[in-house]
């Protein structure tokens, strides 16, 4: 005789049990122990414009100017603006002046 059982009633995953969401960081936002862009784990980061600020010659307000402007390369993931950190070893040159050399 074979014995037949009923199924049991699952639970279905409610919001409650689904794991938090992390929040995005604000763009004047800077976060603790972030890789420099100079080194290699820095290269693919994404930055803020605030955590670009440190290391460009400019400010997060007109960083986003300029990348709203197109003049400098950036990272548009729809609304926000990100930088690399192979786009800020790119401003940092496009920036740079070199030096004057005197004719001998």
């Amino acid at each position: 005789m074979t014995v037949v059982t009923t199924p049991r009633a699952t639970n279905k995953p409610t919001e409650k049990d689904a794991p938090a969401r992390r929040r995005p960081p604000t763009r004047f936002e800077i976060r603790e122990n972030i890789p420099a862009p100079g080194t290699p784990e820095g290269a693919y980061f994404h930055y803020t414009p605030a955590e670009a600020a440190e290391w460009l010659p400019f400010g997060a307000h007109k960083l986003l100017k300029l990348a709203n402007a197109k003049s400098i390369p950036h990272v548009d993931n729809g609304n926000r603006i990100w930088f690399s950190g192979m786009n800020i070893r790119a401003i940092s040159e496009q920036f740079t002046v070199q030096p004057f050399n005197k004719a001998a």
